[in-house]
């Protein structure tokens, strides 16, 4: 029935384990209080969420700004706190149908589309239903577990206490509970001819997945949904489910997945699933878990990510685990720095630091995401190594793709795109202590930085710095008395702090053309 049975809670009576037994009594008693309370209790807890979950407000507002960039931002701000305040409800909605009976909440219940799940589960060949990750998804579910039995996949919990108390509370509503990489027992599960509840709208990686628009924008789609249709002939429905803002009830909703599905064509099936979500969310997108990264695996990796500021992965390591990050790695001119077989690049610092934010491991991490916000190619720090039996520190780097200036033909290079690298630089206070061809990449018509530890930070940029690396970019690029005017007036355009600062005069405004 489950992948592993929950472990008995007398394991979890360490001293460790005591803030999670008080946190679950506080649930308890919140569990019981009447509907009105519950969900006041839920909606502080979602503000809390919001004022003290830093990362995932960031994730949040990255979400919502990419997947409705026609919302101004306070628009836009505003449903990142909906969103905060509908999930805390949602998580006391969850606690609560685990710790009292389904029964006691069926009159919440209003189902829509009854007749389509009839017509599937007639065909014997089980019923693939599919839903998005809403904050009612647990609370609604259980509900419908007295129409429905189903089984579900799950993930489970960081904290091993949490996890068997979620385990325990799915057990009680479903037939069926696997765990996410448990493919083979939800095959059997489908052939059995029962309902699997399966949700298509998480970033699960690379493997066994597509890349397919969700909210207009590439998402890496996990491609296990047409598996499991596929597998058993099973017919596919949708399912939505909200909770109604004016009377507190649950509206389920039935939509079939008309056939054929899946067709054959992986990435068209991926596509029309993800479109069948997006129009449910938007239904109500407040209610969805937007605290998820979905669109963080994208086709060229972490440069791509658009969630830039999010804490980078620190390890630490022993020289066995360093033996292994480095088999088959090969050393490049410079000796502190490694190619590895993945396609990263292991950049070695002396020091292991007492203070972290003071080393230059961490400038390079947080330098590296100034800029690629800025919009600036260069280095992506994927993760940080400390590694004391070495005395040094590390970091695995992603490349920007380019050929170095030493080698390129740097005459291709538009002086607009030259300009505006170096503005976009100079605009966040930073400017080069050295500035030379072999740390400059183009790419496509586009410059990048190789090394951004070359940059230094001044409060107040002065006329000095700007013009002196203005002058030797051009140089660099060996622009002409023409390209160079160019250059110059594209730079202030883009960089207007350099008119204030008296670094060169305003641009002459074009005249209008007759």
């Amino acid at each position: 029935m489950a992948t592993q049975p929950p472990p008995p809670y007398t394991k979890f009576l360490a001293p460790r384990y005591w803030p999670t037994w008080l946190e679950l009594g506080a649930l308890f008693v919140v569990a019981w209080l009447p509907l009105r309370w519950r969900l006041a209790v839920g909606s502080a807890l979602g503000q809390l969420t919001y004022a003290f979950g830093r990362e995932r407000r960031y994730i949040t507002e990255v979400n919502i700004g990419l997947c409705f960039p026609e919302l101004d931002k306070p628009s836009q701000q505003a449903l990142v706190k909906r969103s905060f305040i509908e999930n805390g409800r949602g998580f006391i909605e969850t606690t609560t149908s685990w710790l009292r009976p389904p029964q006691h909440f069926r009159d919440l219940l209003i189902i829509s589309g009854a007749e389509h799940m009839e017509v599937a589960l007639a065909q014997r060949r089980g019923v693939l239903l599919l839903g998005a990750h809403f904050s009612t998804l647990n609370f609604a579910a259980n509900i419908l577990s007295l129409a429905f039995p189903f089984g579900t996949t799950y993930r489970p919990h960081g904290n091993p206490l949490f996890d068997a108390f979620m385990l325990r509370g799915r057990l009680r509503h479903c037939n069926g509970v696997f765990d996410r990489y448990d493919i083979r027992g939800a095959f059997r599960h489908l052939k059995q001819g029962k309902i699997l509840w399966y949700a298509p709208d998480q970033d699960y990686g690379p493997e066994q997945s597509v890349y397919s628009l969700f909210f207009g924008r590439p998402a890496a789609t996990i491609t296990a949904t047409m598996r499991f249709a596929e597998q058993n002939k099973s017919p596919v429905v949708m399912i939505r489910h909200h909770r109604l803002p004016h009377n507190n009830k649950y509206v389920l909703e039935f939509t079939p997945v008309t056939p054929p599905f899946p067709t054959g064509d992986t990435l068209a099936d991926a596509t029309r699933i993800n479109q069948m979500l997006e129009a449910n969310i938007r239904m109500d997108p407040a209610q969805y878990l937007w605290m998820h990264k979905r669109f963080k695996t994208q086709v060229y990796g972490k440069p791509q990510s658009p969630y830039i500021f999010i804490r980078t992965r620190k390890r630490k390591l022993n020289a066995s685990l360093y033996e292994k990050l480095i088999t088959n790695a090969t050393p490049l001119p410079d000796t502190e720095r490694l190619q590895l077989a993945s396609g990263l690049q292991l950049w070695h610092f002396a020091g292991v630091p007492s203070r972290w934010r003071a080393h230059p491991l961490s400038r390079l991490d947080d330098i590296s995401k100034r800029l690629r916000a800025a919009q600036v190619l260069t280095v992506t720090v994927d993760n940080l190594f400390l590694l004391p039996f070495l005395t040094k520190c590390a970091a695995t780097c992603h490349i920007p793709r380019g050929e170095a200036l030493t080698t390129a033909d740097a005459s291709t290079l538009p002086p607009a795109r030259a300009a505006q690298f170096l503005a976009r630089i100079h605009e966040l206070g930073l400017h080069f202590t050295q500035l030379s061809a072999d740390n400059l990449l183009l790419h496509n018509n586009r410059l990048a930085l190789l090394n951004p530890l070359v940059l230094e930070q001044a409060k107040h940029l002065p006329a000095g710095p700007r013009l002196r690396d203005l002058n030797t970019l051009m140089e660099i690029l060996a622009y002409n008395a023409a390209q160079q005017a160019q250059c110059q007036q594209e730079y202030l355009r883009h960089c207007p702090a350099s008119v204030a600062a008296g670094l060169l005069p305003a641009p002459r405004p074009q005249k209008a053309s007759a």
